[in-house]
C-alpha cells in the first residue's frame, strides 16, 4: 500500500494539484489527524463509522486517511478535474468498497442526508475556522470531532482566538484541544450537541456574517 500511496502522491504532483514539498510531507502531515490529543478517534460497532474530509483536492488528508482506518470516507471536493483524479487514486489504492468521492459543494452535502452522521471531519485547507465549524460541525454526529490542521503559530496570535468558545459553541462545539506532530498543528472541535438546523448558511451569509 505504501508504495502505491506514493504514486498517487507523485500523481498529483504531476497534474498541479499538490506541490513536491506538500506531497512530501503528505503523508506524515495527513497521519496527525488521528492523534486528536493522543488518542485515535473510535468508530464503535453500531456506532457511526463515516468519516468526512472536507476538500480533499490532491487527496490530503482523505486518501492518506482512508488508507490508515477502517472508515467509511466520503472524499468532498467541488473540481470536476480534482474530483477524477482522486476517484482515480480511490481505484489505484483498492479503496472503493468503503471510500467514495462526492463531486459537491461541502455546504450542500451538510444539508442533506449525511448531515449529523459522520463520527469524524476533517478539513486541511478547506476555510476560514467559521467556515469550516459550520459546515463540518453540521457533518458530526453528536459525539463526533472536527479535526482542522492549524497554520503555524504567530507571534502574538492566541491559537484559542481561532476557535472562541462562545462562537463555536452556537454550533454545537466545544474546543476538544489542540497539539503537534511534528511540524503540523492541529484543532479539534467535539460535537456537544446537534448543530442548529439554520447552520451551514449559504456562502455569501458566512462570508459577511461569520459566526466568530
Amino acid at each position: 500500500m505504501t508504495g502505491r500511496l506514493a504514486t498517487v502522491l507523485e500523481a498529483a504532483v504531476d497534474e498541479g494539484l499538490l506541490t513536491s514539498a506538500v506531497a512530501l510531507d503528505g503523508v506524515g502531515h495527513s497521519e496527525g489527524f488521528l492523534r486528536l490529543g493522543g488518542r485515535e478517534p473510535t468508530f464503535t460497532p453500531g456506532g457511526s463509522d463515516l468519516a468526512v474530509d472536507l476538500g480533499t483536492g490532491g487527496g490530503l488528508p482523505g486518501v492518506v486517511l482512508a488508507t490508515r482506518t477502517r472508515a467509511r470516507w466520503l472524499l468532498v471536493e467541488r473540481s470536476d478535474r480534482r474530483c477524477r483524479f482522486l476517484k482515480w487514486a480511490v481505484r489505484e489504492l483498492d479503496l472503493e468498497v468503503r471510500v467514495e468521492v462526492v463531486n459537491a459543494d461541502a455546504r450542500d452535502l451538510a444539508r442533506s442526508d449525511c448531515r449529523g452522521q459522520a463520527a469524524l471531519v476533517t478539513a486541511r485547507a478547506f476555510g476560514p475556522p467559521a467556515v469550516t465549524a459550520e459546515i463540518g460541525g453540521a457533518l458530526l454526529a453528536v459525539g463526533g470531532t472536527l479535526v482542522v490542521s492549524e497554520p503555524p503559530p504567530r507571534d502574538g496570535v492566541d491559537p484559542v482566538e481561532r476557535w472562541p468558545s462562545a462562537g463555536i459553541g452556537r454550533l454545537g462545539l466545544v474546543d476538544a484541544g489542540r497539539w503537534h506532530s511534528g511540524m503540523f498543528g492541529y484543532q479539534a472541535l467535539l460535537c456537544a450537541s446537534a448543530t442548529p438546523d439554520r447552520f451551514p448558511r449559504r456562502g455569501p451569509a458566512m462570508a459577511s456574517d461569520p459566526v466568530f
